[in-house]
């Protein structure tokens, strides 16, 4: 259900659900990436566990938002 499109006409208009999970996974994702700039640019202490979580996050949670991105374009 997740990844229905409606078909009216022969004009397919994108899932909900997949469009807005996209918008929360790019904002989380850049959101995360700021942190993680921030961080290494005014970080008193070098902590690897953060920065490995963050680049983590970023990168899985941004990838994520490209994809459903594509799948509501229909590519």
């Amino acid at each position: 259900m997740l990844f229905l499109n409606l078909q009216i006409d022969e004009f397919q208009v994108p899932s909900i659900p997949i469009w807005v999970l996209a918008w929360v996974f790019l904002f989380i994702g850049f959101f995360s990436l700021t942190i993680l700039i921030v961080y290494t640019r005014y970080g008193r202490e070098i902590s690897i566990k953060l920065s490995i979580l963050s680049i983590s996050i970023s990168a899985i949670l941004l990838a994520f938002a490209f994809h459903f991105f594509l799948i509501t374009f229909g590519i």
